[in-house]
């Protein structure tokens, strides 16, 4: 076990009576040491640890007494000889990744991305899955048939605010499932009749009993409402008190018979089971090109499984930390004293628990799956080791079901996009790189990918609704952005904007398409911002670039981050309002417009997937940006080229601290009706002269869907500075693609501003 006196004894051991032996020899010895579940229990928090005393301190000890199984403190107890390697495995790495370097279990030389079996796959370049050309039968059922190709099945039912009838509806699911999965197996007995009866040897109980059939409740992490929702269950299948219920689980906690009753009571109720699984067949079927649909019995054939076979077999179990609460599940044939065989105990279960579910604990055969648990802060690693539904169950995929609240099935789908981001980073870096890749993890809006390292914050890649570069040339030396601007304007046509009774400012008379503005911002250049494509940017962007290759080449094969790299500057920090990652989110929403990209949510809809949006639409509601110059209140720009221009530019005057403008947007009137002016974020507006859009309660700042955006220049020359400089802000509308990046502390915070 992963705990902290067992790894000391094996430490013990090792230097005791291994090593010596290792050291008396001439060759090398490999010890391999492979961590299962390597995100439990085996991460280190180095923030936690920084504000704790280095030898009093509450310091986490069990991944310090992993690395010194082969690094202890005393290095002369380990044989020179010795060559260790550290795998550690798990299906939610977020953690592993999020660790600091320099922790002793933090992947530094390899990592690798295992592949699951589906029908589609390919080697170069490396996807996620591999044909399996044996069908459906031994297909992963993962996320990607849960949350995606399984969409049209059904697979995942929304929950309605009646948890009773919610409650019902799943269990009744579950029963007929089960009658229907008996009935398949013809050749087998049904579980009461396997439970009757003896046997010679295990063998022939494994040949005559049915499938496991088996359903997890997951109501809450508290034991109490466990035990609880057991109760529930038993009193909607006929127990008449919550004492008969606790009577009934101290005995074996089978189904009453009463339940039998209700079948022809509510037999409309049972009965449209079988038809939303005789659809759900159907669409399998197409999803996944089978040969044909797998068979639904007939009703009068499934009400006498139920009756006969499923229901009378059918147990509630409790398994949880309660010493109170059932064993372990048993799936395996056992022997009795006298020699005789039996089936298992658990062929048909309904089992409720909490989070001893969430880790390591298979259900064979779970078919139905009633999921109410909910979180006020939702962690992606710890909720996706709780969807034990995800194996292989193909064979009998038609009939599963997921039931939750629909934020919860959209939690679920986020998270297996997410991964899925993750998985293709993965593999992408397989391809091109033997060292271990350093990839972005991604969360959500709503949720964060761990709880297992401290200070997670959000990194977006949209630059939000109207960042505003302050970063600014000195006026000392000229400003290669004048010519910039210069060019700009005297290429195209434009005309002034006049708001609340006098002009404002000048705008180009036709907009720039998405791909246009980002070639914009991408020639503005800064004579001490020179960053290179070796920061955190680059690699974020590079990471983002390769999911949207996943869906074909970009057409100018450029990466979709561009910053200048000017010989004649040295290199500097980059920034997290670096235009030319604003340029670079312009390219990626222009190149998603044609591509589902995995891992990205689109931002007027951060809980939905841009890999499943309607990108028609998308495409109708692209933004166009208007370009400005917004007139300050100084005297007119006299200095050539910005003097040569056919209209007067008079000088802002905004103070200047350490090249950054003290103030970005300005002449902020939010009450300002149509005859005045709102603000400089809504020039194009005033220049198209359309109805201003309104302010929600929320003061959100962002443009509404569908909108076009804004990029406005300032020409900025207080008095006393020898030339004007350019300052630019950007407006962007909601409805582009952003992902969430889990940054820690230092690397969100510690970055040049």
């Amino acid at each position: 076990m992963k705990q902290t006196d067992h790894l000391r004894a094996l430490a013990r051991s090792l230097r005791e009576s291994v090593y010596p032996t290792i050291r008396s020899l001439d060759t090398p010895v490999h010890l391999l040491v492979l961590d299962d579940e390597a995100d439990d229990g085996s991460i280190l928090d180095a923030r936690v640890e920084a504000s704790e005393d280095p030898i009093y301190g509450n310091l986490k000890q069990i991944p310090r007494a992993i690395a010194d199984l082969w690094a202890p403190p005393s290095l002369q107890t380990v044989p020179r000889n010795l060559f260790a390697t550290y795998v550690g495995y798990t299906a939610t790495p977020q953690a592993n990744f999020l660790q600091e370097e320099h922790n002793p279990l933090a992947p530094r030389e390899f990592v690798l991305s295992l592949r699951t079996p589906l029908d589609r796959g390919e080697l170069r370049p490396r996807s996620s899955t591999y044909f399996e050309p044996t069908g459906l039968a031994n297909y992963y059922t993962g996320g990607e048939v849960f949350y995606r190709r399984g969409t049209p099945a059904g697979l995942c039912v929304a929950t309605s605010n009646n948890l009773d009838e919610d409650r019902a509806d799943a269990v009744r699911a579950f029963l007929v499932a089960g009658a229907i999965r008996t009935l398949r197996a013809s050749s087998r007995l049904g579980p009461t009749t396997a439970s009757s009866q003896t046997f010679a040897s295990r063998e022939e109980v494994l040949a005559a009993i049915p499938p496991i059939h088996s359903m997890l409740v997951h109501p809450s992490a508290l034991v109490d409402e466990q035990f609880q929702e057991a109760a529930r269950i038993l009193e909607w299948a006929g127990a008449r008190s919550p004492e008969e219920s606790e009577s009934i689980m101290n005995s074996g906690g089978y189904l009453p018979e009463i339940l039998a009753a209700k079948v022809d009571e509510e037999e409309d109720k049972w009965q449209a089971w079988v038809e939303r699984y005789r659809s759900s067949a159907e669409a399998v079927h197409f999803a996944f090109s089978t040969p044909t649909p797998n068979a639904i019995p007939s009703w009068s054939e499934i009400r006498g499984a139920l009756i006969q076979e499923i229901i009378p077999n059918t147990r509630v179990a409790v398994v949880n930390s309660d010493p109170g609460a059932d064993d372990r599940p048993e799936y395996e044939p056992w022997c009795d004293a006298d020699g005789n065989w039996h089936a298992p105990r658990d062929l048909s279960t309904i089992f409720v628990s909490g989070n001893v579910m969430s880790r390591g604990l298979t259900l064979e055969g779970l078919t139905t799956t009633l999921f109410l648990r909910t979180s006020n802060q939702a962690l992606a690693d710890s909720q996706m080791q709780m969807q034990r539904w995800f194996g292989y169950r193909g064979a009998y995929i038609e009939l599963c079901r997921i039931f939750a609240p629909q934020p919860q099935l959209d939690f679920f789908t986020a998270y297996h996009e997410v991964d899925e981001a993750l998985r293709q980073i993965l593999t992408d870096a397989m391809q091109e790189d033997a060292s271990a890749p350093d990839p972005v993890v991604l969360q959500g809006q709503g949720f964060l990918a761990t709880g297992k390292i401290a200070n997670l914050g959000n990194q977006p890649l949209c630059p939000g609704p109207k960042p505003f570069i302050r970063l600014i040339n000195s006026g000392d030396q000229y400003d290669p952005n004048v010519n910039l601007l210069s060019d700009l304007f005297e290429e195209r046509a434009s005309s002034n904007v006049t708001a609340g009774g006098r002009i404002r400012g000048r705008m180009l008379n036709q907009p720039l398409a998405l791909n246009e503005a980002a070639a914009l911002l991408d020639r503005l250049q800064f004579r001490d911002y020179n960053p290179d494509r070796s920061n955190w940017q680059n690699t974020i962007w590079n990471q983002v670039q390769q999911r949207v290759e996943a869906h074909g080449s970009l057409s100018d094969s450029q990466p979709l981050y561009r910053p200048p790299l000017t010989s004649d500057s040295p290199i500097s920090p980059v920034r997290r309002d670096c235009p030319y990652a604003i340029a670079a989110y312009f390219r990626l929403w222009s190149a998603c417009l044609s591509r589902h990209v995995r891992g990205l949510f689109p931002t007027d809809g951060p809980l939905r997937q841009w890999s499943m949006t309607d990108l028609n639409a998308k495409t109708q509601q692209q933004p166009r940006f208007w370009v400005g110059i917004r007139y300050g209140g100084g005297l007119p720009v006299s200095e050539v080229p910005l003097s040569t221009l056919p209209f007067v530019i008079p000088a802002a005057q905004r103070t200047v601290l350490g090249g950054n403008l003290a103030a970005t947007w300005g002449s902020r009137d939010p009450d300002a009706d149509a005859e005045g002016f709102r603000g400089d974020e809504y020039l194009d507006y005033y220049f198209r002269g359309e109805t201003l859009p309104p302010i929600p309660v929320d003061e959100s700042p962002w443009r509404p869907p569908g909108s076009d955006g804004l990029i406005l220049f300032y020409v900025n020359q207080p008095e006393g500075q020898a030339h004007p400089t350019i300052a630019v802000g950007v407006c962007i509308p909601l409805g582009g693609p952003d992902q969430f990046a889990a940054a820690t502390a230092p690397r969100q915070f510690s970055i040049s501003t």
